[in-house]
């Protein structure tokens, strides 16, 4: 696999792969760039007999992968290497058998220890291509626990931030910026929930979007144990 995707784990039936920040996961009509999908579909669905039926449709559609990261995003992301896997595992995530755990610094200074947001997400009625947290929406739920507080010297302030970790147990798009932007406190670097202000303090401090998937756990379809996968932190979190 190229040099710039880490594999964290594989067997014969599964690929866990250290996804980098700034690598798309799919392939799409307004994205250019190589993404995730065309390397997996290179170095592994390429080879495979697509001669099965129309269940296996979506498994070569998406090329395994079983899930996906926001493009800014970086962290543990899980490939199906057969049809079989790829549905088995697609129903783990609908039944919500996956255990995710995410860590985020975000703006300002967060005062509760723990928070819990249970708030219902959709299209934003004034800006389509967004997702809000609405009433109509579906539910979505995030746990959140406070890891420690962060200042930042810059020129003229003193930025103040803090380290989260953040657990999703439902898995919509955009969960966690939108409910964290909620909540007064959007992650640093988020270029769609971040005000412009917000975003200059954050170009001064970080490189990216402050957000990553640091464990995902699951069943393993072959030996039936639970297993999880871990991705370190990258460099800029070592705050």
């Amino acid at each position: 696999m190229e040099k710039e995707i880490e594999k964290i784990y594989e067997d014969e039936d599964i690929i866990v792969v250290n996804k980098p920040s700034g690598l798309v996961v799919n392939r799409s009509n307004t994205n250019f760039s190589r993404t995730l999908q065309d390397i997996i579909d290179e170095e592994y669905i390429s080879k495979l007999d697509k001669s099965g039926n129309d269940l296996d449709k979506e498994f070569f559609d998406r090329s395994g992968i079983v899930h996906r990261l926001d493009k800014a995003t970086s962290g543990v992301l899980l490939i199906a290497k057969t049809p079989e896997v790829f549905r088995f595992l697609q129903k783990e995530f609908k039944e919500r058998n996956i255990y995710k755990e995410y860590v985020a610094v975000v703006h300002g200074r967060v005062e509760n220890e723990e928070i819990e947001i249970d708030a219902p997400l959709g299209r934003s009625p004034n800006s389509p291509l967004k997702i809000a947290v609405i009433s109509s929406g579906k539910r979505a739920l995030t746990k959140i626990e406070k890891i420690k507080e962060i200042e930042i010297e810059s020129a003229s302030e003193k930025l103040i931030y803090t380290f989260l970790k953040v657990i999703p147990k439902t898995g919509r798009t955009h969960q966690i910026r939108i409910h964290l932007a909620a909540i007064g406190h959007p992650i640093a670097g988020d270029v769609i929930y971040c005000s412009k202000n917000l975003l200059v303090n954050d170009q001064k401090a970080f490189s990216r979007m402050m957000l990553h998937a640091r464990y995902l756990g699951f069943t393993n379809p072959k030996t039936e144990k639970f297993q999880r996968f871990e991705s370190p932190l990258p460099k800029e979190f070592l705050l």
